[in-house]
């Protein structure tokens, strides 16, 4: 089993090189720019264990927040609140092992956050099972390569190069290999050396990882793992006592070099040292240093005999390897109930502090599922993207609406019931719509454009013309100017659309910089005193509205008789005005009412699967729609 390690090592070179040709923008998405603002999970096992330190690394550095490696069974324990609440990024060669699918599996099952897969082999078994989970984000292109051989080397270095390529689109990977393929130049007998301790600084963080996992799936020698200043306190007794058959592993870079040298030189002189160095900086720096620690393994390997692409497998290895075992972990994460789901969305995992308040939210979701049920509905009215259209570009642009959400409505409309459709878009909503449901059917269709501002049935969408010819607005065009003077677009890329008696905020570029604009449109409307204005967000834009004549709600008529479905359903969101009517519901973001806007979908379950989850609940006769929901 296995190829020979040397012949791996020389296929480096065109591994980067393929890697750096690869288009990662939905890498670089999905890490820094989608959703900065939650924690981020890297989860992988063996060599891509190695990969998630250097990912969380990078998103730390990068986004300022919170990242970590897991191993698959570590995000198990973890508990359903880590997993529901942060950004999960799965990496794996293959894409085959149990490891990772079961993983996916409880993401898929919890996640409300945003998972991503990133595997190097096409028609993988991750690939597969995604397939059916179109809102989790992938990235799968065959590596050149082909497989590894026992050790993950050029599936990781490729990985490597992919997510420093995400974090710096202009890296210059040229520098790494810049002396070609050559090894380390040892100067101690390794045969005698059975313990290696692994000092590292940032940037060799992933890789004394990498150097652990080597040498012991290997069998190459056991390796400790420290930074420079924790191996200061009381690492450095294991030579007191070990210091036979013992070696130190220097990873040092120039970020760290003085505080390197400064502690070896602490340590009494017979004590062997290994220094894998670089004078590269990160993110570069991580790369050059993986492929020296890959130099190291194969000279360690010819010191102990052992090839460490082949090193030979025991049969219980592939037994350990191929264990079955996703339903031994149903006890660690148990199926949580779904009023459990639905109060936590609204509370948050800390409402449970309060045990009062959480049997208050417990109690008052029950009564509003008994109201749903009792209710007798003549109309559904529904928010557009991240409700009936996923939200990014191609979905929201797509020349109709995906079959299973077509076929839904219509059965509504053919059984005598109403469609409303609250947008912040305009006649690109009211073309999808018209190549997504038949036109006798359209007179039952009423589309609220521009959040509510343009009310028209389907079929009308000529008369925007007209609306929009309108003057803008002077309050709005205040702001607008405001905003341009605050925030000059030299500093923050974004696109202002005006729309008579709004005016929309697109494409900017990320998460942290859409917060900055939307909290310095909140201060103007604030510092200005303009008390008719507000600022609505969704998932992928800002509306700025004249509030007394553009609403969401102004397409419901018969507010008792109308069920309310949206995504976007907090306090700053566009939809939550349409949400505060009684009978509604939220496939993702909740106000804190306890009168309306909830959540019960299933866990992990959101946007459009969520919309489908409801609309399943629904029965429909007679221009009549009863709801069967239970929580």
């Amino acid at each position: 089993m296995g190829k020979p390690f040397n012949n791996e090592l020389r296929m480096l070179k065109s591994t980067i090189e393929w890697a750096e040709r690869q288009d990662v923008t939905c890498l670089t998405e999905f890490l820094f720019r989608q959703g900065t603002q939650h924690s981020l999970i890297c989860v992988g096992s063996g060599g891509s264990f190695s990969a998630c330190h250097y990912a969380a690394q990078l998103s730390k550095l990068q986004n300022g927040v919170l990242s970590t490696a897991m191993t698959p069974l570590e995000l198990m324990y973890s508990g359903r609140d880590i997993i529901s609440g942060s950004k999960l990024l799965y990496l794996s060669a293959g894409g085959k092992n149990k490891d990772i699918l079961n993983a996916i599996k409880y993401g898929v099952k919890y996640n409300e956050t945003e998972m991503m897969s990133v595997t190097l082999r096409r028609g993988n078994p991750t690939e597969q099972l995604l397939e059916n989970y179109p809102k989790v984000w992938r990235w799968c292109e065959e590596i050149p390569s082909g497989k590894d051989g026992f050790l993950a080397t050029n599936s990781l270095m490729a990985t490597f190069v992919l997510l420093c390529k995400a974090y710096d689109a202009n890296t210059d990977f040229a520098n790494v290999f810049s002396s070609g393929y050559e090894l380390l130049k040892i100067g101690h007998e390794l045969s005698l050396i059975d313990t290696f301790l692994v000092l590292y600084g940032a940037a060799g963080m992933s890789v004394a990882y990498d150097i652990e996992s080597k040498l012991t799936e290997a069998a190459l020698g056991a390796a400790l793992l420290s930074d420079y200043r924790n191996f200061g306190h009381g690492r450095h007794h294991w030579f007191a006592k070990r210091k036979e058959n013992s070696c130190i592993i220097a990873l040092v870079t120039s970020v760290e070099r003085e505080l390197a040298y400064k502690t070896i030189e602490s340590l009494p002189k017979d004590v062997p040292v290994i220094y894998i160095e670089t004078e590269l900086d990160f993110p570069q720096a991580s790369i050059d240093l993986l492929i020296k620690a890959f130099q190291f393994v194969q000279v360690l390997g010819e010191a102990r005999g052992i090839d460490p692409g082949r090193p030979g497998v025991p049969s219980y290895g592939r037994t350990l390897y191929n264990l079955s075992y996703f339903k031994l972990t149903n006890s660690i994460l148990p199926t949580e109930p779904t009023l459990d789901v639905a109060v936590k969305r609204k509370l948050g995992v800390s409402g449970r502090d309060n045990a009062t308040l959480w049997t208050y939210y417990s109690e008052a979701c029950k009564k509003f599922v008994q109201h749903l049920n009792k209710g007798k509905f003549t109309t559904v009215a529904f928010d557009y993207d991240g409700t009936l259209s996923a939200t990014d570009h191609n979905s929201r642009f797509a020349d109709g609406l995906r079959d299973d959400i077509k076929e839904v409505l219509e059965t509504i409309l053919e059984n005598g019931a109403e469609i409303r459709v609250a947008t912040g878009r305009g006649k690109s909503v009211g073309s999808s719509l018209k190549k997504s449901i038949d036109q006798k059917y359209w007179s039952q269709v009423k589309v609220g454009y521009y959040n509510g501002a343009c009310l028209l049935a389907l079929g009308e969408e000529d008369e925007l013309e007209k609306w929009k010819n309108q003057p803008f607005d002077q309050e709005l065009k205040e702001l607008e100017e405001e905003i341009k003077r605050r925030l000059p677009e030299t500093c923050i890329k974004y696109k202002f659309t005006e729309r008579n008696k709004q005016f929309s905020i697109e494409d900017v570029a990320s998460t942290a910089e859409a917060e900055v604009v939307y909290h310095t449109c909140r201060e103007i409307i604030w510092d200005k005193q303009l008390r008719g204005i507000c600022v609505w967000r969704s998932s992928h834009s800002m509306d700025i509205v004249v509030y007394s004549e553009v609403g969401k709600l102004r397409v419901i008529e018969d507010a008792e008789h109308t069920l309310c479905i949206g995504d976007y359903g907090c306090v700053e969101g566009n939809d939550y005005e349409l949400l505060t009517n009684e009978a509604s519901l939220s496939v993702d973001k909740v106000s804190k009412n306890v009168k309306s806007c909830w959540n019960f979908a299933p866990s992990g379950v959101k946007g459009l699967d969520a919309t489908l989850y409801y609309l399943s609940r629904l029965t429909v006769k007679d221009g009549v729609i009863k709801c069967k929901f239970s929580v």
